[in-house]
């Protein structure tokens, strides 16, 4: 597929160790028993990653220091709820507290939301790339956790059958129940939306209109949404 038409984000999206965004499974207490925060810590690692991207913090770093950054914004602003983790409005809450606690010190102050009108989703996401500001994306199902159906996330690779520069698209692995940060949007010729994203410190993708036709079928447009982010 070719790509005609991308929204990025300004800076280089954040990198611990080469990863492509944070990873809540470093923080496994062992191979066998994860904590809390690795359990259900995905809404803290994305709201960690958009804090570290607006307050121009995103040379790579070590794991120990993300880690501690982690543990720490998880103490004093983040609080993750055992079995639970974080819902969109506890999430929307917490980053609005954070932000205007730190409004100086990120030079600018923001107003923060939890979920937009469904076919705003796509609008609102380019807005925020556009102005650099990484998108905090939840795939539900937000109540009934028990369904088995999850949402194809894929990996990117050079079409090696054509002469240009066209890209291939192949499932990679699913989830469920789980926050990623959306860093860019990439339109095929053939109309195709595929909205670039952070998971478990690696890059994948998601076909928006897959994202779209899981929300309807398994989840509602209350859990499954955005936190929308806009600079004052």
């Amino acid at each position: 597929m070719k790509i005609v038409n991308t929204t990025e984000l300004k800076k280089p999206y954040i990198s611990v160790e080469g990863s492509f965004g944070g990873n809540q499974r470093w923080l496994r207490k062992g191979q066998d028993k994860a904590s809390t925060l690795s359990d259900y810590g995905c809404g803290l690692i994305s709201a960690n990653d958009v804090i570290l991207h607006i307050s121009d913090r995103t040379a790579n770093t070590s794991k120990e220091r993300y880690i501690a950054a982690i543990r720490k914004l998880n103490r004093r602003y983040f609080h993750i709820l055992p079995w639970l983790g974080l819902s969109g409005l506890m999430l929307s809450l917490y980053m609005k507290i954070f932000l205007l606690i730190h409004r100086k010190s990120l030079g600018k102050s923001f107003k923060v939301r939890w979920a937009v009108l469904p076919h705003n989703i796509l609008s609102r996401i380019r807005e925020m790339l556009s102005g650099d500001i990484p998108v905090i994306l939840s795939i539900g199902p937000g109540i009934i956790r028990g369904r088995k159906e999850k949402l194809t996330f894929y990996a990117a690779t050079p079409d090696k059958s054509s002469n240009g520069d066209d890209i291939s698209f192949s499932p990679a692995t699913s989830t469920k129940d789980h926050y990623v940060n959306v860093t860019g949007i990439y339109e095929t010729e053939d109309g195709v939306i595929y909205l670039e994203i952070s998971s478990w410190g690696k890059r994948y993708y998601v076909n928006f209109d897959e994202y779209m036709t899981f929300i309807k079928k398994h989840d509602n447009f209350l859990f499954s949404n955005i936190l929308y982010i806009k600079p004052r």
